[in-house]
């Protein structure tokens, strides 16, 4: 079943890293599809839109709003969100969801299920924002070997 978060309201006012490496993390344990919503302008030089995997994150003028169309569009959504008026629609449209602390829970539950198989001490966790930063802002040029030369030794 795939997820929907409302990413600002699971943030709670806070920095967006922390939704996006839960959804990387509910994405990879649970193997499903997971969309995030955020309100407002992406952080400079990302696209509206990012595909991370299994994970996309969308940037949108209104959340709740695209969450809504999302859910009303098909079937078999789990949606995290604390927004009450938002979850009464989607319960109405047929949508299964949970709050922000059970969210929470559900990742943590994850994490540690993922340190438990790969036999790590502590949870696994993507810095994502730290792991785009140490990118390079160009690709670099790989030298090639033309066809029929061979390298003499």
């Amino acid at each position: 079943m795939p997820w929907v978060l409302d990413g600002n309201n699971l943030a709670g006012g806070s920095r967006r890293g922390p939704v996006r490496r839960a959804a990387l993390s509910l994405a990879r344990q649970q193997r499903v599809r997971v969309v995030v919503f955020f309100d407002g302008e992406p952080p400079s030089g990302v696209p509206g839109v990012e595909r991370l995997g299994a994970v996309e994150v969308r940037y949108v003028r209104n959340a709740d709003a695209a969450i809504t169309a999302l859910v009303a569009g098909g079937s078999g959504f789990r949606v995290a969100t604390d927004d009450r008026a938002l979850a009464a629609k989607l319960r109405a449209a047929g949508a299964e969801v949970v709050g922000s602390a059970t969210f929470w829970e559900r990742v943590s539950e994850a994490e540690s299920r993922r340190a438990g198989e790969s036999g790590e001490e502590k949870p696994f966790s993507l810095d994502l924002d730290a792991a785009i930063q140490r990118l390079p802002e160009a690709p670099g040029r790989v030298p090639r070997r033309r066809p029929g030369r061979r390298r003499m030794r």
